[in-house]
């Protein structure tokens, strides 16, 4: 209980997930995410097998029903331990859901839809469980009802949009504004919170100036200017953690990184950039809130949609784990939790 009373307190705080992806010489197709949250999320690895059987939620009644068709693993959450927040299945699609605040309403309630409606939460697992493309997943969602109404064992509504990619590189991004469904390819694969996906791609032109190659030096008349140190070239990048300034960064960073060999290498890389984002407890502060909640990056993921290898990093342990999706047998059994390190454990090297 004193869980769910702390995330409730936390909902008005969230607002600093960051997702984008990279490629790989060898063709590897690497996702990575963040996930910021205002309270421990206590999340585990879900692993869901081919034939789950899930019921939607419409508002006061059960909705759309469905038994999945691919088998997924994903990061759950303490409202609802069989859903995942961030995920991929066996086909190489990933689903995140990060926040929207002040924007996302979702679609009028029809109590004659009723059988095909879902909330919001449930996404992120209804397309990773029946999905394998970008497309698929964009059919599927436009012959269903995302209703606004409240998570029932919180009373509360959570505002989401979502990232879909495929393991061919395609990026969805879907996002429910003002109660409509809007979708939007995202030709660079990054995606931070409010506000909406349109907003941020036009917000980029104010960054076009921003280079990774160094100026050495600029003339004033006979003045000549120089600069001594790195990073001149990128000199007025927005450095905090507001999602616009995390946007521009994402969409730069995973555009100026040299392209490595290999996935691992770019599995590496990709843990190397979410760094860059990466919250302590302590660097956002809000004293108004109740319990004096701070967001900080409860863990982050990457994952490997060509050789289907899911990464996890927990703010406590800081070692990378790695769930292999080829070695489950997604064709038996039930959901299964998979704890994963929260624990401190340096490697000690002194003789």
């Amino acid at each position: 209980m004193r869980i769910l009373i702390l995330f409730l307190a936390a909902l008005s705080s969230l607002e600093a997930c960051t997702a984008f992806h990279l490629r790989a010489q060898d063709g590897a197709l690497i996702y990575c995410r963040s996930m910021e949250f205002g309270f421990p999320l206590d999340s585990h690895i879900l692993i869901a097998p081919r034939g789950t059987s899930y019921v939607g939620t419409a508002p006061g009644a059960k909705g759309l029903r469905w038994k999945t068709k691919y088998g997924f693993t994903g990061l759950n959450q303490v409202f609802d331990r069989t859903l995942v927040s961030d995920g991929m299945n066996e086909k190489g699609l990933v689903v995140g859901m990060l926040y929207l605040p002040g924007y996302a309403k979702y679609e009028q309630p029809d109590p004659a839809q009723t059988n095909k409606t879902l909330g919001a939460w449930e996404v992120g697992s209804y397309l990773l469980g029946m999905c394998a493309t970008v497309g698929e997943a964009k059919e599927l969602l436009s012959s269903v009802l995302v209703a606004e109404q409240m998570i029932p064992v919180i009373k509360r509504a959570l505002p989401l949009h979502f990232y879909v990619g495929d393991s061919s590189g395609a990026v969805l991004v879907v996002e429910y504004v003002d109660g409509k469904r809007t979708f939007y390819d995202d030709p660079i694969g990054v995606l931070t919170n409010s506000p909406p996906f349109d907003w941020q791609m036009k917000n980029l032109c104010n960054y076009v100036n921003l280079s990774p190659a160094n100026v050495h030096h600029m003339t004033l008349g006979n003045w000549k200017v120089d600069y001594y140190g790195q990073g001149s070239g990128s000199l007025g990048m927005p450095g905090d953690f507001t999602p616009p300034s995390r946007f521009v960064r994402a969409a730069l960073y995973s555009n100026w990184a040299h392209q490595v060999a290999t996935a691992s290498d770019c599995v590496r890389l990709g843990f190397h950039i979410l760094n860059t984002f990466d919250i302590f407890l302590g660097a956002i502060q809000d004293k108004t809130k109740p319990n004096f909640l701070e967001d900080f990056t409860a863990w982050v993921t990457v994952n490997d949609q060509t050789n289907l290898k899911m990464y996890v990093r927990s703010y406590e342990s800081l070692s990378i784990q790695m769930v292999d999706l080829k070695k489950i047998d997604f064709s038996k059994g039930e959901l299964k939790e998979m704890l994963f390190s929260r624990e401190f454990f340096p490697v000690e090297i002194t003789n």
